[in-house]
């Protein structure tokens, strides 16, 4: 019987210490004191943008989902690099985040920057554009791709860009149709500044900042740079569908620096996700600015998501098309 006991005894004491044993992980990960102060997002562009306002409208519902002052700073420069190295360089405390997108790619593949997603500890994709329209003045004329193709053979145009940033592919990617010069004027602001004042020809943006301008006469708008319409503004015709192979996604990301505990990462994507696929109030926010819908996609769907657009900016360089 004292045998049978001890055994018993035995057993149950295996039995508590493995429970512990699985138990206090668990209390670890419950644990983390974060976040105690407030979080910083950086975005690499100026205000007046659809980096800007993703990120401003985040902010603002994570500061209720995380009980702190969540803040936007705009650290501009070299199509984005340079606020992108500054979070890259940051302490990896949990409270300097990165929003970029698609353009952290391009610096790269411009040489303007050296590193890429592999330098951050990635949230996810926290953002999509439907796609860029591509405007001119209406005083040209021109309502279609076409006669911009023809135009531009006549009398070569000038293409506002911003070098580093996503939509320095699509107006390159329409340099391989028309005779185009481009011209690098810096974000939406300045590019619909530089169309205002007949600086430029043509400008590529977000719908958002464009619409106003086409409501009033000003501006005309020849089609998204999408493979698909957008299903927020559906009248407006693709380039592809018009005959001209000009598209390039644009996916937001929020990143922490390299080195960040990966709970910290976990405990912010969740409240994140939150938002972003339950907030009802943030979901018709970003329809109403920029014609967006909600998504979210994890860090290791992102990656590989990243790396087919990687790809595709792969075949461009600073100053020519490859």
């Amino acid at each position: 019987m004292k045998k049978l006991l001890v055994s018993l005894w035995t057993l149950l004491l295996a039995s508590v210490l493995l429970s512990v044993s699985v138990l206090l992980p668990a209390a670890a990960e419950e644990a983390i004191a974060w976040p105690e102060k407030a979080i910083t997002i950086v975005v690499p562009f100026g205000s007046g943008g659809d980096s800007d306002y993703n990120a401003r409208i985040m902010a603002k519902y994570l500061t209720e989902e995380l009980g702190v002052t969540v803040v936007v700073e705009n650290i501009t420069g070299s199509g984005g690099s340079i606020g992108s190295a500054s979070v890259k360089d940051a302490r990896p405390d949990g409270y300097t985040v990165l929003q970029n997108h698609n353009a952290l790619m391009i610096s790269r593949a411009n040489g303007i920057s050296d590193f890429g997603l592999e330098a951050f500890e990635l949230v996810g994709i926290t953002a999509a554009n439907p796609g860029d329209v591509i405007a001119v003045a209406s005083s040209t004329g021109i309502t279609t791709l076409q006669e911009l193709v023809d135009a531009s053979k006549e009398k070569k145009m000038t293409i506002a860009t911003n070098i580093g940033a996503t939509t320095q592919v699509s107006s390159f990617m329409l340099g391989q149709f028309a005779n185009l010069t481009q011209v690098d004027v810096g974000g939406i602001s300045d590019k619909v500044v530089a169309l205002l004042g007949g600086h430029v020809d043509i400008i590529v943006g977000p719908y958002g900042n464009i619409k106003p301008y086409e409501e009033s006469g000003e501006f005309n708008v020849l089609g998204v740079t999408a493979q698909e319409r957008a299903l927020t503004f559906p009248e407006i015709p693709t380039c592809i569908e018009q005959g001209y192979e000009v598209y390039f996604p644009t996916r937001f990301f929020m990143a922490f620096p390299k080195g960040t505990d990966p709970r910290i990462v976990e405990k912010f994507a969740v409240a994140v996700e939150k938002i972003i696929t339950t907030n009802e109030e943030y979901a018709k926010e970003i329809a109403n600015a920029y014609y967006q819908t909600p998504l979210f996609v994890p860090a290791e769907e992102a990656l590989t998501i990243y790396a087919e657009i990687e790809e595709l900016i792969s075949r461009f360089t600073l100053t020519e098309l490859k």
